[in-house]
């Protein structure tokens, strides 16, 4: 996938920027033209939602789209300041525009030949929670639209998409079962207890808070948003690293509309593959719509087990699906209600045995992994006079089921089984306040409450009838209350300055059913204050810079580990806290081949690092392994080298270094895990326009992966990465419907993603996680 940097622009009221308005309800068009130029517009009424307006596209500026948008009607808008408007009813009905057509509830697009290089468009960054455009946020932040991506694309899920994008990484244990790292804060190699380093969100639902990445299919997708960094005034506990937003698309009013996707994927050497979906829109009153998604897929397997003579082992099956349900309350208000659900079932471990020939393990038994995860979540938005209030609850179960191999090793018996299960509950809630008119002041308040449980379990298995180590399990809750705010003040239309803050309570505790008592505390409370300031500085009409320093944290808790002998006992962990320093350029180069480009440099110090590491049995433990700094930079560019040629270019450099303390009580100066000191993409995507309202969209990437290491534990490092892999795809495409043909992994590179697979034989086995073998897929996207 060619992925390109969402050209930004900075706005106010006379920007030209990019207005695309399908017909449809002057409500939603009101809404719609709000957040495309980046306005706020106030005063509507309920009226509104039962006229009609035709669609308004084009290079023009707010007030003109406004203009267009009520002509004809009883309103008009008045503008209060440079980002503010009032619609108000006028004294006389003026005339009806002749030559107006009216709107359909449903209409086709019709393809227009390509026009030359576009103006820059403004794109919104909502993750920001003050509706910042990319230029004018005070950090490095990315907005990928996902609507225009491939069948394969969507149904590669959250993990694939990461893996194009230099800034993020993770582990590659398998579908449903990795961690996500952004910006170079990696804190291990394996899953615990550990919060996750990053903020994972669907729309306004945080997913995750120690769990792994569900990997959610992206099929239905507006775009993707991520915030590097430590996020921790805005977002709380375990964004240390970063923010990642998935952004749904919202039911729309204005008619029936429906989609099909499908695709089959043949592997070398491999098993076939499928994935089929579909989407439904449904508009059930004049003022609410449903909106449904379900999808399956089968990944075929490609890798061997010799000892039980068992081909295509690691074969995994997705299943899930979203509803939303939208409703326009008043012209205001809006309420929007989302569930969604996904089943993931692997038959066995993506990794290998590199001591035997070819895609190969050798195991006793099979390694199966399991993960169910469901959400619910209730988000009612709307104006308070010039102020726009967001209000959002929500809930998440995930379940998720490990078995390893474990027998053979230091005291285990030739058959044995390692189970792990984790049963994970998350309540969260946020209330903010926003005002973002910047005339000179935009500002935000909220609050937020969040309360997790996660219900670890151990069992350990001897199939030849001999007693096994004893059974663990701990349950732990963590309950967290904040108040936070962040304001931004315009000097003049060149300098601005922000700085913001979160007070945070944090309550954990833990029940356990194994071993006796420990002189370890079963609560961890705390209180914290987490600031955030930046300057931001408008260098000129195209290009921005900005400094800023933000701080993160994790909390602290409870784990379980082993003795020589095998029985449980509880540990604990401290929190660990980020602060980061970081500086940056962005904007746009109007030359001959126009460039949008964007460019930061940071440095972090993490102290307390918290890790996820297993024992020299196999058995997870956690620790505060020490203290690490983190220098990196990312440069990204987006060339339009012709009306139908564009180039994408993404680098990152990092180093890292953290001083561990060895089981000897010795220093050890070490880099920190799966994050490569240096890494790149390139990408090229070329439009053909082949008339008959047809075009054929070619797209190519090249990839490198630097090396980075596995921790074992805080005194062995294993090497991974240093590949390269490069991808090619051919798109066939009309306003209904399109084929693609896509080629991926084309020099058929096995590389080594990720040295691990077994805890419990890692010391004795190569293992490597190879990329899947080269592999075609063919698919199908019908718009009915």
């Amino acid at each position: 996938m060619a992925l390109v940097l969402g050209p930004c622009d900075i706005v106010q009221a006379q920007t030209i920027i990019s207005i695309d308005i399908p017909a449809g309800r002057l409500s939603s068009a009101l809404r719609t033209v709000s957040r495309q130029a980046n306005i706020t517009v106030v005063g509507t009424s309920r009226d509104l939602s039962s006229i009609r307006t035709p669609a308004v596209k084009g290079q023009m500026i707010a007030a003109s789209a406004l203009r267009r948008l009520l002509n004809g009607t009883d309103y008009q808008a008045r503008q209060i300041n440079s980002r503010t408007f009032r619609i108000e009813r006028r004294n006389v009905r003026p005339q009806p525009v002749p030559n107006v057509p009216p709107a359909r509830a449903e209409s086709r697009p019709v393809a227009v030949p390509r026009p030359p290089p576009p103006e820059p468009v403004t794109i919104v960054v909502t993750a920001t929670k003050l509706d910042y455009t990319l230029r004018e946020y005070p950090g490095a932040a990315q907005s990928i639209s996902l609507m225009g991506v491939s069948t394969g694309e969507a149904a590669g899920g959250l993990d694939n998409l990461l893996s194009k994008i230099p800034v993020t990484s993770g582990t590659a244990l398998g579908s449903g079962r990795n961690k996500i790292f952004v910006r170079g804060i990696a804190d291990s190699s394996f899953n615990g207890p550990t919060q996750s380093t990053i903020g994972l969100y669907l729309g306004e639902q945080r997913l995750t808070f120690s769990a792994s990445n569900p990997d959610l299919r992206l099929y239905d997708m507006e775009r993707l948003e991520i915030l590097e960094g430590p996020q921790g005034t805005l977002y709380g506990a375990g964004s240390i690293g970063g923010v990642l937003r998935m952004a749904p698309a919202v039911p729309n009013l204005d008619g029936i509309a429906a989609t099909i996707w499908a695709s089959g994927v043949a592997t070398s050497g491999g098993a076939e593959g499928y994935d089929v979906a579909a989407m439904a829109n449904v508009p059930i009153t004049e003022t609410a719509a449903l909106r449904a998604v379900i999808y399956r897929g089968q990944s075929g397997g490609y890798i061997d087990d010799s000892l039980r003579e068992l081909e295509n082992i690691n074969r995994s099956e997705v299943t899930g699906g979203r509803l939303a349900l939208h409703s326009e309350l008043s012209s205001d208000w809006t309420l929007q209600v989302q569930g969604f659900g996904q089943k993931t079932e692997a038959r066995d471990g993506d990794y290998i045995d590199a001591r035997f020939a070819g895609l190969t393990q050798n195991n006793t038994i099979a390694q199966p992994f399991g993960a169910e995860i469901w959400g619910l979540n209730a988000t009612m938005a709307g104006t308070i006079g010039d102020m726009r209030l967001v209000s959002s609850t929500g809930i998440v179960s995930h379940d998720l089921d490990t078995r390893y191999d474990s027998g053979g090793g230091p005291n285990a018996p030739p058959l044995q089984a390692y189970d792990e299960t984790r049963e994970i509950e998350l309540f969260t809630h946020e209330t903010r306040l926003a005002d973002n008119r910047g005339d000179p002041l935009s500002w935000l308040i909220g609050f937020s409450a969040l309360r997790h449980q996660d219900d670890y379990e151990q069992l350990v298995t001897n199939f030849n009838g001999d007693d096994p180590p004893p059974f663990a399990n701990i349950v732990y809750t963590i309950s967290e209350y904040a108040l936070f705010g962040e304001a931004k003040h315009a000097f003049n239309d060149s300098l601005s300055v922000m700085a913001g803050g979160r007070l945070v309570y944090s309550q954990g505790n833990t029940e356990r059913s194994f071993g006796a008592t420990n002189d370890v505390a079963s609560e961890t409370n705390a209180l914290r204050f987490l600031p955030v300031a930046a300057l931001s500085w408008r260098v000129s009409d195209d290009v921005s810079a900005y400094i800023r320093h933000q701080q993160g944290y994790r909390t602290g808790g409870i784990t379980i580990e082993r003795t020589p002998g095998g029985d449980p006992q509880i540990a604990r962990f401290d929190p660990d806290k980020v602060y980061a320093f970081e500086t940056g350029l962005k904007g746009r180069l109007n030359t001959g081949a126009p460039v949008n480009f964007s460019f930061a440099m940071s440095y972090m110090k993490w102290r307390d690092v918290q890790g996820d590491l297993i024992d020299n049995i196999g058995f997870p433990i956690t620790r505060n392994i020490g203290d690490a700094d983190i220098f990196g930079l990312t440069m990204q560019t987006d060339t339009q080298l012709t009306a139908n040629l564009r180039l994408s270019s993404a680098f990152f450099l990092n180093q890292s270094r953290v001083m561990r303390v060895t089981p000897r009580d010795e220093l050890l100066s070490s880099m920190l895990p799966n994050i490569p000191p240096y890494g790149a993409q390139l990408g090229l995507i070329y439009h053909w326009d082949i008339g008959n309202n047809s075009e054929l969209i070619a797209a190519g990437s090249l990839e490198y992966t630097g090396e980075s290491v596995l921790d074992i534990d805080a005194a062995q490092q294993v090497r991974q990465g240093n590949f390269a892999s490069a991808d090619l795809s051919l798109i066939w495409r009309q306003p209904s419907w399109e084929i693609g043909l896509e080629a991926n992994n084309i020099t058929n590179t096995r590389g080594n993603r990720f040295s691990f697979g077994n805890p419990f034989k890692i010391r004795q086995e190569d293992q490597q996680t190879p990329l899947r073998p080269f592999n075609i897929r063919l698919s199908a996207k019908i718009d009915l």
